[in-house]
């Protein structure tokens, strides 16, 4: 019997990694990506949507409607780490670096996602309460008996508004995205919360020695920029990434445990720098 043929051989030329370029099709995976976000964090975003509709049509009814403005910062909290770190939560993220999206498109399209739905709850939250948060804030002082609270810094508030939920969703999403272990994904709002507080904290103590009085005009910016900032420096560290241990189960050695105590420390100064925030929320205002 006659062999069987054996197809032809083709020596292809290796390429180095540096040297690849992708084409221009790979704008295709942005609607997949957007997808597959929207698929994996709908319930989320719907669910904080809800609260807010609920918030600005009931809370009047038993509490004061300025507490709507809490929905953005719980938002910050709980989205950014959920976004960030959805990969090492649930355990998949080595088989997600093997897609053919790039860490880079998907660091984007999870920011895009997740940073848009704050912007939305920010925006109309402003919308909600007439665009004149200063009269809002008034009634609120004027009603616990508080009289002849003068606003100086109006425009404050909304910098504040904008700028302090952006950098803890910030921080969060990069602390969740960068780490490789579940324990770490799940606690990076604190980290987040303590990070914003204390760039709040050190930006007013600057002003009151440069202007004897809180201004916002360093501290507002310093929350976009370190925002800004740590989320460039976490897409670019995220190109780097490799898979870690994130799909093991959870165990409690002992660094676990020192882990914790770090944590309660920083739950601690978080605590503290809230209390020193509302001890001095009249003289920002």
């Amino acid at each position: 019997m006659p062999a069987a043929t054996q197809p032809p051989l083709r020596l292809v030329p290796e390429t180095e990694s540096g040297d690849v370029e992708y084409p221009p099709r790979v704008l295709r995976y942005w609607p997949g990506l957007i997808w597959s976000e929207w698929f994996t964090h709908s319930r989320l975003l719907l669910v904080f949507i809800w609260g807010w509709l609920a918030a600005v049509w009931l809370l009047p009814l038993v509490a004061h409607p300025l507490w709507v403005l809490i929905v953005g910062v719980v938002y910050a909290l709980i989205a950014g780490p959920a976004f960030g770190g959805s990969d090492v939560i649930h355990g998949c993220e080595e088989f997600t670096f093997t897609l053919p999206a790039t860490r880079d498109h998907r660091f984007l399209a999870r920011l895009l996602l997740g940073g848009g739905g704050l912007l939305l709850l920010t925006t109309i939250t402003v919308f909600s309460l007439d665009a004149n948060l200063s009269d809002v804030l008034l009634r609120l002082f004027l009603d616990s008996g508080l009289d002849g609270l003068e606003f100086r810094r109006p425009e404050l508030l909304y910098g504040l508004l904008f700028a302090f939920p952006f950098a803890i969703f910030a921080i969060g999403f990069s602390v969740s995205a960068l780490t490789t272990r579940r324990t770490v994904a799940f606690t990076a709002w604190v980290w987040g919360a303590l990070g914003a507080l204390s760039i709040l904290r050190g930006g007013a103590y600057v002003e009151e020695i440069l202007w004897d009085r809180l201004t916002g005009r360093l501290t507002v910016p310093a929350l976009l920029i370190s925002g800004i900032g740590i989320l460039l420096l976490a897409r670019n560290v995220y190109g780097r990434k490799e898979a870690g241990a994130s799909g093991t189960p959870l165990r409690m050695p002992l660094s676990w445990w020192g882990g914790m105590g770090l944590l309660a420390l920083a739950a601690l100064a978080v605590v503290v720098l809230l209390g020193w925030l509302a001890a001095n929320l009249t003289r920002w205002i």
